[in-house]
């Protein structure tokens, strides 16, 4: 797999997934999900409209760092479109625990509202 990164702005970043999203790729996905929590990052958004293939690794690892950026007050979220990948969320009910957007567009602009929230909250 092969991740590249786009930062929208200091709190949010997107990481773009491209290939099989299995147990060969995790470690390198957890490592990325650190760095970017260390950078201070409290937005992650993953895009895997382009993965091919994600298993139950892959699906364990996304729950384990969304909770990860739950204690440090943040948040993650996926952008997937109609296809496999979407329907392996749709069926292990992932959307329960991370938002799944179908633009990046979407994503986006949820990640300013979380942002001015909380502005709002502090």
């Amino acid at each position: 797999m092969v991740i590249s990164e786009q930062q929208v702005n200091g709190e949010v970043i997107i990481e773009k997934m491209v290939g099989r999203f299995d147990q060969n790729a995790c470690q390198e996905y957890k490592w990325r999900m650190d760095l970017a929590i260390n950078a201070g990052y409290r937005h992650i958004i993953l895009d895997v409209t382009d993965v091919t293939f994600i298993d139950s690794t892959a699906l364990g690892g996304m729950v384990v760092m969304q909770r990860k950026f739950g204690r440090v007050r943040g948040k993650m979220s996926l952008i997937a479109r109609d296809g496999f990948v979407r329907d392996i969320l749709n069926l292990t009910e992932i959307g329960e625990w991370l938002p799944v957007f179908r633009s990046q567009e979407e994503a986006v602009a949820d990640s300013q509202n979380v942002v001015a929230e909380e502005v709002r909250s502090e």
